[in-house]
């Protein structure tokens, strides 16, 4: 079995598959698990697009998509495409991750002079960057912090900055820092009063059809849902 990964404004007709999915970048480690055990038992084939929600948006028409795997409010209110349905299949978390040889104890810590620069994702675009930006709204911490805040696209590439020690402090998402645990100086868990709450979903699209619908049903599995829970899910 394979599991074939589209790269964001990437095309390829090289391979074939049963369905396609798209995905929010924060999530892809464990949905490329779940995506290689129904492979292995199903026989079917997938390919998927991670990106921030944007820009697996813009890959809804292009990539021939099936299923957007993302924040439920974001696929709800402020996507343009239509979806048949949607199915829950986790809750998201936002966590404060710094890197190796850094201590923090609280996000009040991010005005500490040694803490110099502070990674969030896409502000705008990425589930995660949209927390963050509503963390440092909520805990009066935006104005102290606007200059050290570096903004990239998505959560992989702000845990990216975080273990090349490019930044001392990311906001990222629970599963992120999950998987990266043992290369990163730890995380600490943000108050989930303080952002929006981050459900994530599968919207379902025209393209969905038995092979995709078996999928779904996979993910209501003891298999998925032991990946999912591993991952913070």
């Amino acid at each position: 079995m394979r599991v074939v990964l589209f790269f964001i404004f990437i095309v390829s007709s090289l391979f074939s598959a049963d369905f396609r999915l798209g995905a929010g970048a924060g999530y892809k480690k464990p949905i490329l698990e779940i995506v290689g055990a129904f492979q292995k038992e199903s026989g079917y084939e997938i390919e998927a697009v991670f990106g921030n929600m944007k820009q697996v948006e813009a890959q809804v028409k292009s990539a021939d998509l099936a299923l957007f795997i993302g924040d439920k409010s974001y696929l709800e209110k402020k996507s343009e495409l239509s979806f048949n349905s949607f199915i829950d299949i986790g809750k998201g978390k936002a966590v404060l991750a710094y890197a190796k040889g850094v201590k923090i104890e609280s996000i009040n810590d991010l005005t500490k002079k040694e803490i110099v620069k502070i990674t969030i994702p896409d502000s705008k675009k990425a589930i995660y960057g949209i927390a963050a930006s509503e963390i440092l709204e909520n805990s009066e911490l935006k104005d102290k912090l606007n200059e050290k805040i570096v903004e990239v696209s998505t959560v992989p590439q702000a845990t990216s900055y975080i273990l090349t020690k490019e930044v001392e402090a990311g906001f990222i998402n629970l599963t992120d820092a999950l998987a990266h645990k043992d290369k990163i100086g730890g995380y600490i868990a943000i108050d989930e009063a303080l952002y929006s709450p981050i459900i994530i979903t599968a919207g379902k699209l025209d393209g969905c059809k038995k092979e995709c619908e078996a999928f779904l049903e996979f993910v209501s599995s003891e298999t998925a849902k032991e990946i999912l829970e591993k991952y913070g899910l």
